[in-house]
């Protein structure tokens, strides 16, 4: 009789112990499968998150709040077109609604330049500073605008870095945006009110004046895996000089996260179609080959 028993208590502990287990490896199963979505799922909201901001940084006119650090290197400078420099530039831009209507976008483009060996100067110093905002609606709307106004601030020593004539305008920006692509237009017209605007010295030759006009179409593609491949042309007409510099800029950029904060790194190069020479008055403009490299850290919308 107590063998029987024994018998069957233990057989019904291993059925037990066996329907245990069964029970934990379900849970398990549907834990890690529950798991492996939860994290696919975050994963694609993520990147998704990601695709969304890379093409955000394509408007000019977007929401997005940011802080941006670019680095520039051109060759060609100088009488003897022998000097190259490096430009650094810190450009802030901020977002304030005004109106149900309405918003601003102001940004600040602060410059610093470091010059080798052109026309024998090796120099590094500040360079002018530009300040523009651009006044749009605020729409959803697949094709938007902007226009407002512009001041440039001369900087540096005997104006090496820069022209060192004071100037304002009136910027304008036109961009549509039948996603993935964004195709703007930026025009911008530019006076001098008033500051020194020739060298005298091939010595100096970062001066001349401010009265330009300047057309800067732009092209971008934006993948769904937050790659950008931008290309632009940045062109600017001298009234003074009669002269028009045309560089072409060919860029890729990455949105990625860092401690979950959205940044975007880029690298491309810059080709110059047309430039003009140095002279006492007008400096001269870069020419061939260069490079380009910018950081935009996103800080709200």
């Amino acid at each position: 009789m107590r063998t029987a028993f024994k018998k069957s208590l233990l057989a019904f502990t291993c059925r037990f112990f066996r329907l245990l287990s069964y029970l934990c490896m379900t849970i398990a199963c549907v834990f890690t499968s529950t798991l492996a979505r939860s994290q696919t799922s975050n994963a694609e909201a993520i990147q998704k998150s990601n695709d969304n901001v890379a093409f955000e940084l394509t408007n000019p006119l977007s929401n997005l709040q940011l802080f941006s650090l670019q680095w520039n290197h051109n060759r060609g400078l100088g009488a003897n077109q022998a000097g190259t420099n490096q430009t650094f530039q810190i450009s802030p831009k901020v977002k304030v609604d005004i109106s149900e209507d309405w918003k601003s976008l102001t940004r600040v483009y602060v410059n610093g330049t470091k010059l080798q060996n052109v026309n024998g100067v090796n120099n590094s110093g500040m360079g002018p500073t530009q300040i523009e905002t651009f006044f749009a609606p605020r729409s959803s709307s697949e094709t938007i605008y902007g226009i407002g106004p512009y001041f440039q601030i001369p900087g540096g020593q005997s104006a090496e870095f820069g022209s060192a004539q004071w100037g304002a305008g009136i910027r304008a920006v036109f961009v549509t945006m039948p996603r993935p692509w964004t195709i703007g237009v930026y025009a911008h017209q530019s006076w001098s009110l008033g500051g020194s605007a020739g060298a005298g010295t091939v010595a100096s030759p970062g001066t001349g004046t401010v009265n330009t006009l300047s057309v800067w179409p732009t092209v971008s593609y934006t993948t769904d895996d937050a790659w950008i491949y931008s290309l632009d042309s940045e062109s600017v007409y001298n009234y003074d000089a009669r002269r028009t510099y045309n560089p072409v800029n060919a860029t890729i950029a990455k949105v990625v996260r860092i401690d979950g904060a959205p940044v975007s790194f880029g690298i491309g190069a810059r080709y110059d179609v047309s430039s003009y020479p140095a002279t006492l008055q007008y400096p001269g403009t870069p020419r061939g080959w260069g490079a380009r490299a910018q950081i935009n850290f996103i800080l709200g919308q």
